[in-house]
């Protein structure tokens, strides 16, 4: 059996070696800052924030297997702004904003042993000026966007400012709980089998959790629709459909794109849960039927 301990101190050594490693780049990159910021002109290139509006267990993980090549441009940021995820842009970003990366760092390594909501807004980081930045780097920037990884007031303002494009992406949202539960059960969010985990579903929780998340979702596509925004609102099975899948890489690329044979129309990702049963039963129990849980788009 391994030394835990001992991968314990070798993890910490690393990170010690990778944060001594990003002062160095970010002590450097204030020369680039400084360049950009006084000597540079406007940046050449065409940039693209997209959002990608959604919850946890809906499918993100699949769409971002769809939309991330950056061999073709496509930025895919993931839990960006949650610090659940790094990205190669991160470094560039201190061209636009001094010492990014070393404060983006810190709080991602914080994120992984103490895990909080709304973190972005707790640190010395802005969000608006880290959206900024990014938008001056070329290529179109993918960013997930969950309930709690942003205030409603600070995320309706960023899309106002940024009139940044917005997918929607919902699920049933039985199969949503369901698989939202095994995976807090199990711990296994992307990998590993979930078909044979055993769960109990509060139909209390249940309530609460459709009423939250469909709040959130129709807030944000207000929000979206006040601000201009051009919206495309996707359905889970939508990404197992070759021509939904084409029409949502043509929303988020640039006109005049051709190079499609790059971008796949199928996920990459494993499906880790090839079970009904939990729902079945839960069914049974409740004399609904799945239907019944559908999470509907709204027509604003």
């Amino acid at each position: 059996m391994p030394d835990q301990r001992g991968i314990k101190k070798k993890l910490s050594k690393l990170t010690l070696i990778f944060a001594i490693k990003r002062v160095i780049l970010d002590v450097i990159d204030l020369a680039k800052y400084l360049y950009y910021r006084f000597l540079k002109k406007s940046p050449t290139g065409k940039s693209k924030i997209v959002f990608v509006v959604s919850f946890p267990r809906s499918g993100t993980h699949a769409l971002g297997s769809l939309l991330a090549n950056e061999d073709v441009g496509f930025h895919y940021y993931g839990e960006f702004f949650i610090f659940n995820a790094w990205n190669s842009q991160v470094g560039k970003i201190n061209r636009y904003y001094p010492f990014f990366a070393l404060r983006f760092f810190i709080e991602f390594r914080g994120q992984r042993k103490k895990w909080s909501y709304l973190r972005f807004e707790k640190t010395s980081l802005d969000a608006s000026r880290t959206l900024g930045s990014i938008s001056k780097l070329p290529g179109v920037h993918v960013i997930k966007i969950f309930p709690q990884h942003f205030s409603d007031p600070l995320l309706q303002s960023l899309i106002a400012e940024f009139k940044p494009h917005m997918i929607f992406l919902r699920r049933n949202h039985l199969d949503r709980f369901v698989s939202h539960k095994k995976a807090n059960a199990t711990g296994n969010w992307h990998t590993s089998s979930t078909s044979d985990v055993k769960i109990d579903l509060n139909p209390t929780e249940f309530d609460r959790f459709i009423k939250n998340y469909s709040k959130f979702y129709e807030d944000t596509l207000r929000s979206a629709k006040a601000s201009g925004c051009a919206i495309l609102d996707l359905d889970f099975k939508d990404l197992h459909n070759p021509e939904k899948v084409r029409q949502m890489q043509q929303f988020a690329q640039f006109d005049g794109f051709s190079d499609w044979e790059q971008l796949v129309l199928a996920p990459t990702t494993r499906k880790q849960d090839s079970s009904n049963k939990v729902q079945e039963e839960f069914l049974a129990k409740t004399g609904k039927t799945h239907t019944d849980f559908e999470f509907t788009r709204i027509t604003l």
